[in-house]
């Protein structure tokens, strides 16, 4: 959704038609620029993340009678959209424009009307929860004095946030549930302690806001006792969607009308492919590694690649030292691509910093770039110590799977020259 709004935004905002425009387009960009605008306002936190900051002091509502409400709204610009099914009466980007709007108004139906998240997911509130603090504290895009008060009336409205998520969540799955309230912990210390680089440039507006803090982060703490003593209870959802609703959804995450079926195929053949290349790699390091192996085991594919990537998995971090490696491995992999002249390398600016607390327990790492409304751009690739109440054992596994080399690779893929050099550029 994020991507379609960026991309409609843009386009209705720098092309000029003149000559070329007619009234269908007139028409098509006002319908437009009303849903974009309405999807900003009612999204506040993803309107602060693309860089537009009208929203700042808000926090989306999550109640059943605004979700009924949005839900009605988006069939209206789905019918208005109607009399561009011949999209070719459009001239110039709105021609893709109006594809993209339509596939995206669907998706966000099918979000409200039958996927209906906010029923069932606790994750999806964190974004109200945290993100939407975050947002204003990681990026200096505006002064210390201009983003305090929009701060304070976040963490105000966090407490309905919460009412909301506990009127409407029922029954959801236990994964998602122990999940919230590992992030939910990481919400509390993000608010006691994580907006300080923010409210330190403000010193009056600090000691105005610290008791709003506390009865915030209160809240917080209430909310996490009512997931671990009421919700997880209840937790017995199943987190698999079924497949009519999962088709659906797998073609708007593909913006492809690829059948499950086929994707699966396709998949399945890639795999043999990628396992066969996989062994023919792990194959000389097998006999490096296990010189004295019995020479019937080296046509075992399976073994073979287990026992090298076990061996490779020895080589890890933990939570004191990953942050640092990822510096290290950013550099030089930036280094090897100026060197190389592979592709120009911008000057924004790429921070590599520890994942924000309330991120944590998914996954090792993400990169996340400023909207493209943004003034501040600077990109932060965020990488993840383990949650701190996670048993050794499963801190083990965690930088065991995470290694120096799959860390290398990761960094390929988010940072350089992946998803930070693309998203720049």
């Amino acid at each position: 959704m994020k991507a379609a709004i960026i991309t409609v935004v843009l386009s209705l905002s720098t092309f000029t038609f003149g000559a070329f425009a007619n009234p269908a387009d007139d028409e098509f960009e006002k319908i437009a620029k009303d849903y974009c605008e309405n999807y900003l306002a009612s999204h506040p936190e993803r309107a602060t993340e693309l860089g537009d900051h009208r929203f700042d002091a808000a926090l989306s509502d999550y109640s059943a009678e605004t979700r009924a409400r949005m839900l009605a709204s988006a069939k209206q610009f789905r019918a208005a959209l109607k009399n561009f099914d011949d999209y070719k009466q459009l001239t110039g980007p709105n021609q893709i424009d109006v594809r993209i709007l339509r596939d995206n108004i669907d998706r966000e139906i099918f979000s409200l009307e039958e996927l209906r998240e906010a029923e069932w997911n606790p994750l999806i509130y964190n974004q109200s929860l945290a993100d939407s603090l975050y947002l204003l504290v990681a990026r200096d895009f505006d002064s210390a004095e201009n983003r305090v008060p929009n701060l304070r009336h976040r963490l105000e409205a966090i407490p309905n946030v919460i009412k909301q998520a506990e009127a409407n969540l029922q029954h959801p799955p236990k994964i998602h549930t122990e999940t919230a309230i590992e992030q939910v912990q990481g919400a509390i210390n993000l608010v006691r302690n994580g907006l300080d680089p923010l409210l330190n440039q403000a010193p009056q507006m600090k000691k105005d806001i610290a008791p709003i803090q506390e009865k915030t982060a209160q809240a917080l703490e209430d909310y996490k006792k009512w997931l671990q003593q009421d919700l997880l209870k209840r937790a017995d959802g199943d987190f698999r969607i079924g497949a009519d609703k999962f088709r659906k959804k797998l073609r708007f995450a593909l913006a492809s009308d690829l059948s499950m079926e086929e994707v699966m195929k396709r998949a399945q053949s890639e795999l043999a492919q990628t396992q066969n290349e996989i062994y023919e790699t792990a194959l000389p390091l097998y006999k490096k590694y296990f010189p004295k192996t019995d020479q019937k085991t080296l046509p075992d594919k399976n073994k073979v690649t287990a026992a090298v990537l076990d061996k490779l998995a020895e080589q890890h971090q933990d939570d004191n030292t990953v942050v640092g490696y990822a510096q290290k491995v950013v550099k030089e992999a930036t280094d090897f691509v100026k060197q190389h002249n592979l592709v120009t390398v911008p000057t924004v600016p790429l921070d590599v910093v520890a994942m924000p607390e309330f991120k944590r327990g998914v996954a090792i790492a993400y990169c996340d770039s400023a909207g493209p409304l943004e003034k501040n751009g600077k990109t932060f690739f965020a990488i993840s110590p383990t949650p701190k109440d996670w048993p050794k054992e499963k801190k083990d596994s965690f930088f065991r799977e995470n290694n120096n080399y799959f860390l290398r690779d990761l960094t390929v893929h988010e940072a350089m020259p992946g998803h930070y050099l693309q998203l720049a550029h």
